[in-house]
């Protein structure tokens, strides 16, 4: 954010450059951690593998990335399942609340 965007623009700005710094770092953090787990795993299918005590697996590097697009397809499928019962659960409640308004008379 720039001085005079800061003095003489919108107020709103200046949560707005806040939120997105912030949403940027948390990017930078989620990356640093996935690198470390691909560091993790790269040292132990190859240094790891040669302490191994006999008759154990060797441990191996995956396969394909962990951030792939069934992992995306799947999480998509959750938030869908938890919006029809988010919807299903209102309208239930909203019918005991009709239901309900009777009660006691």
């Amino acid at each position: 954010m720039s001085y005079e965007q800061y003095w003489y623009g919108d107020p709103l700005m200046v949560g707005a450059f806040r939120k997105a710094e912030k949403l940027r770092q948390e990017r930078v953090d989620y990356e640093a951690w996935l690198h470390g787990i691909y560091m993790r795993d790269a040292i132990n299918s190859s240094i790891g593998n040669a302490f191994l005590p006999k008759g154990r697996s060797p441990l191996k590097y995956p396969a394909a990335p962990l951030l792939s697009e069934e992992n995306f397809k799947n999480r998509e499928k959750t938030v869908k399942d938890e919006e029809q019962e988010a919807a299903f659960a209102k309208l239930w409640m909203t019918q005991m609340c009709e239901a309900g308004k009777n009660w006691g008379k």
